[in-house]
C-alpha cells in the first residue's frame, strides 16, 4: 500500500503540473489541491474514530482508502511541487539567480520542519497517545493536526491572494511539447527513443501498481516488478543518451521544412535538455528512499532509553527524524559557510552541477557507511536478560519484534545525516535546474518531473529489495543486508561516472571560473609572448 501511495502521489504531480501550466494557472491549482488534501485528511479522521473502527471495520477501511488515495495521494506531493514553482514565479525575471536559489533552499528547509515534527512526535502519539489524548484517539489526533494545518494554509492562501504574481496558463505548455515530439518522432529516430523512454517510465509506474496488488499471488507480482525494473533502467539510459543533445529537434522548425514555429521548438529543446539530468537522479532517489531499510537496522540495535530490560524504547520511525534534523542543520551551513568558502577559494560560485556531483559522492559514502555499520552491528552480541524463572531470554524490540543487539541506537544516526547532506546538495539545485532551464509556461510540469523520477526511484528500490530478498530476512542477524547497500554504492559510482561525462558535454548547470584582474594580465602577457 505504501509503495502504491508513493508512486501514485508522485505521478499525480505531472497531472497537477499540466493543469497549472495549461488550464487553471498555478494559484487555482494550488488552492484546489490544498482543498482536496484537507477533505482527504478529514476522511482519515473519520476512518480512525474508535466508534467507526471498532464497530464498522469494513466501512472504516473503505473511508480510509478513499481519503488516502483520492484525497491525500492525489494532492499532497502536488502541493509541494506547486509551492516550489509558484514561489519561483514571485521573483522578477531580472532578479539575480542567487535570490531564486535562496528561495529553493528556504522552501526545502521549511518542508523539513514539518518532516521533523512528523517523525519526532506523530509515531508515538499515533500509537500511545499523549497527555489527555488516549491511545485510541492517537491516529485521530494526528490526522486532525494535519487537517487543521491544511485549513489554515487554504485560508491564508485565499486571504493573501491579491499580493501574488500570477502567470496565466497558456496552451503552449506540456501538451504542445508532447504533440511536437510525437509528431517529430514519425521521422526522427532520436525523438522516437525519447518517446519510447517516456512510455517505458509510465508503463513501469502502472505495472508496478499492478505488481503490488498481486504481491500475494506467488511469483506473478515479483516477475512483474522485475520487468518494471528493466523498463526503468532502459528508460533512464534512453533519456540520458538521446536527450544529451536536443539538436535533433531542429528539423521540426517550419523554417527548415518542419511544421512548427521555431520559438516553440526551442522551448521543446529546453525541456528535452533537462531529461538526462532527471534520469541521473533516479538512482539518487533509490539511495534516499533507503530510510525504511535503515529503520529495520535501527530496530535491531539497543533502542532502550534506560538500562533495565523492560525500559521504554526509542520508536523505530522516530529515529528517522534525524534526516530532517540534518537538513535543518546543513541547509544554512552550506548556504552561509561552505558555498561562500568555495567561492572564495575557487574564484566562482558553486555551480548546480558541482553541488549535485558532491551530493552523489556523499550518497556513495552514505551507502558504504550503512553497509559497514550493519556488519559492525551484526558482530555485536544479542541483548539478554534472566527472567523470574532463571531462564535467559532475548530482549525484543517493540516495533520489529526482533532481537536487539548490544550497540546503542544513536550510533546509527550518521547514516541519516549523510543522506540528509546529500539531499541538500542534490534536491535544491534540482529544483533550480527544473525551474530555470525551461520556458515559463512549462515550469510547474518541469518541477513535477523531478518528483516523478522520485517515483521511479521508489519503484526501482522495491525491485532491488526483491532481488536481495534472500539476504534480508526478518531477523537481520541471520542475513547480509549490507550486500544491497554496497551494490547501491557501486551503482552510484557508475551513475557519477556517466553524470560527469554527459553534463560536461552538455554544460548544464555549470559556471565558468571568473578570473581575477591579475590572472587576466598574466593571460594577456602569455598570449603576446606566444605571438
Amino acid at each position: 500500500m505504501k509503495l502504491t501511495y508513493d508512486s501514485f502521489s508522485q505521478f499525480m504531480c505531472i497531472v497537477a503540473g499540466y493543469i497549472a501550466d495549461e488550464r487553471l494557472g498555478k494559484f487555482k491549482t494550488l488552492l484546489s489541491a490544498a482543498t482536496l488534501d484537507s477533505f482527504g485528511l478529514l476522511f482519515l479522521v473519520i476512518a480512525a474514530l474508535p466508534v467507526v473502527l471498532d464497530n464498522h471495520l469494513g466501512v472504516s477501511k473503505a473511508i480510509f482508502n478513499i481519503g488516502l488515495f483520492l484525497g491525500v495521494a492525489v494532492s499532497q506531493i502536488c502541493l509541494r511541487s506547486l509551492v516550489i514553482s509558484y514561489g519561483g514565479d514571485q521573483f522578477s525575471p531580472a532578479a539575480p539567480p542567487s535570490e531564486k536559489a535562496l528561495f529553493f533552499s528556504i522552501q526545502y528547509w521549511v518542508a523539513n520542519i514539518g518532516a521533523f515534527i512528523g517523525y519526532a512526535v506523530f509515531p508515538s502519539v499515533s500509537i500511545h497517545g499523549f497527555g489527555a489524548i488516549p491511545a485510541d484517539y492517537g491516529y485521530v489526533s494526528v490526522y486532525l493536526v494535519g487537517f487543521a494545518m491544511l485549513v489554515i494554509f487554504v485560508a491564508l492562501l485565499w486571504f493573501t491572494r491579491k499580493r501574488y504574481v500570477n502567470v496565466p496558463p497558456t496552451k503552449q505548455s506540456v501538451a504542445l511539447v508532447i504533440k511536437i515530439v510525437l509528431n517529430h518522432a514519425k521521422k526522427n529516430f532520436n525523438a522516437q527513443m525519447v518517446v519510447f523512454g517516456t512510455i517505458l517510465y509510465i508503463a513501469a509506474f502502472l505495472l508496478n501498481i499492478l505488481a503490488s496488488i498481486l504481491s500475494d499471488h506467488g511469483e506473478v507480482g515479483h516477475n512483474i516488478s522485475y520487468a518494471c525494473g528493466v523498463m526503468i533502467v532502459i528508460a533512464t539510459i534512453l533519456w540520458v543518451y538521446f536527450g544529451k543533445s536536443s539538436e535533433f529537434m531542429e528539423s521540426a522548425k517550419d523554417t527548415v521544412g518542419g511544421r512548427f514555429d521555431p520559438e516553440l521548438v526551442d522551448g521543446v529543446k529546453q525541456v528535452i535538455r533537462i531529461l538526462p539530468f532527471n534520469a541521473f537522479n533516479v538512482f539518487w532517489w533509490v539511495c534516499q528512499n533507503q530510510r525504511g531499510n535503515n529503520q529495520s537496522i535501527v530496530q535491531q540495535t539497543d533502542t532502550r532509553l534506560g538500562s533495565g530490560p523492560f525500559s521504554s524504547q526509542m520508536p523505530g520511525p522516530t529515529v528517522q527524524m534525524f534526516n530532517p534534523i540534518g537538513v535543518l542543520i546543513f541547509v544554512p551551513l552550506m548556504e552561509k559557510v561552505v558555498y561562500p568558502l568555495y567561492e572564495k577559494h575557487a574564484g566562482k560560485p558553486a555551480s548546480r552541477y558541482g553541488k549535485v556531483l558532491a551530493g552523489y559522492c556523499t550518497a556513495v559514502v552514505a551507502m558504504i557507511w550503512t553497509g559497514c555499520y550493519e556488519i559492525i552491528r551484526r558482530s555485536t552480541s544479542p541483548l539478554t536478560y534472566v527472567d523470574s524463572n532463571g531462564v535467559t531470554q532475548f530482549m525484543i524490540n517493540d516495533d520489529g519484534n526482533q532481537v536487539m543487539n548490544d550497540i546503542p541506537w544513536w550510533t546509527a544516526i550518521p547514516q541519516y545525516l549523510l543522506v540528509a547532506l546529500a539531499g541538500v546538495m542534490i534536491a535544491i539545485p534540482s529544483y533550480d535546474i527544473n525551474y530555470s532551464e525551461v520556458p515559463q509556461s512549462m515550469r510547474s510540469t518541469s518541477i513535477a518531473l523531478g518528483f516523478f523520477v522520485n517515483s521511479m526511484g521508489s519503484t526501482l528500490l522495491s525491485i532491488i529489495v526483491l532481488l536481495f530478498g534472500k539476504y534480508i530476512p526478518a531477523d537481520l542477524n541471520n542475513g547480509h543486508i549490507e550486500y544491497m547497500f554496497f551494490t547501491l554504492a557501486a551503482v552510484m559510482v557508475v551513475n557519477i561516472f556517466f553524470y560527469v561525462i554527459v553534463m560536461n558535454k552538455m554544460q548544464l548547470g555549470m559556471i565558468p571560473r571568473v578570473k581575477k584582474a591579475g590572472e587576466k594580465e598574466d593571460d594577456e602577457e602569455t598570449r603576446r609572448a606566444a605571438v
